[in-house]
């Protein structure tokens, strides 16, 4: 009545029922390492689809090397406004030694003990204006 067929194959079995994959065509590759292969030397860009992709590929090219252009103009712009920025820092620092060094010895007292070597004296009294009138002939 029922027929009990045995689901277990073996290999031969296996080969015979199923038909070997014919070969791929030459445009695709298919194993792995042939796609290191191709790209080392060179084939894939003899196909139609690169070729017509050229001029997109040349312009992202473009687009590459201005992105690195801009970026070592950047870093190179940066590394000038920290160099100057330093160099402004130091000439502020500079100034201000100097300023306070010009307010200390332009003071009276210091003045008066320069002139004490040769001879001049600080005057006691208070100067005073003296005026003269014009008279119009």
């Amino acid at each position: 009545m029922d027929e009990r067929r045995n689901t277990i194959s073996t290999k031969s079995e296996e080969a015979s029922a199923e038909p070997k994959p014919a070969k791929q065509p030459k445009g695709k590759i298919s194993q792995t390492g042939g796609v290191a292969k191709g790209i080392l030397e060179g084939s894939f860009l003899a196909r139609d689809k690169v070729i017509r992709l050229l001029p997109f590929l040349m312009f992202l090219t473009f687009i590459g090397l201005l992105y690195i252009f801009n970026s070592n103009y950047a870093n190179h712009t940066i590394i000038s406004i920290s160099k100057t920025k330093k160099q402004i820092e130091e000439q502020r620092f500079e100034y201000i030694n100097t300023k306070s060094k010009l307010m200390h010895a332009t003071r009276q007292t210091e003045i008066a003990k320069r002139l004490q070597n040769s001879g001049l004296k600080e005057s006691k009294t208070p100067p005073r204006k003296i005026l003269i009138e014009q008279t119009n002939e």
